[in-house]
């Protein structure tokens, strides 16, 4: 079951304002503070079914024509071991990097490097 607070779902509606989210739970400190599970079940089913019924090509959201990723390990073996990945570079002691323009190479390099 996914847990969205205000603050993504506001990200979410930055990228494009037709976006819905479902508020389950509120995030405070360390902690959170979460609705029952059947209403929160209950309000998904219900947000989805109202989005399925509309117009779903006003909810597509464009993506760039390339991407650049840079990820920061903790420990740089991590990153030794992503630059493997075929078109990554590692750039620092602990960062790889990698573009591509196809966003399902940019999804399987995430994958297998992290």
């Amino acid at each position: 079951m996914p847990f969205l607070i205000a603050r993504p779902a506001k990200a979410a509606q930055k990228i494009n304002p037709h976006i819905k989210t479902v508020p389950v739970s509120e995030g405070i400190g360390n902690a959170a503070i979460s609705i029952h599970p059947n209403v929160a079940q209950k309000n998904i089913k219900e947000q989805v079914s109202a989005v399925l019924a509309d117009d779903l090509s006003k909810y597509r959201v464009a993506l760039p024509e390339s991407f650049h990723v840079e990820i920061a390990f903790r420990e740089h073996y991590l990153a030794y071991r992503g630059s493997f990945y075929p078109g990554a570079k590692q750039t620092g002691a602990k960062t790889v990097e990698y573009e591509s323009n196809d966003y399902m190479d940019v999804l399987r390099f995430l994958f297998f490097v992290l």
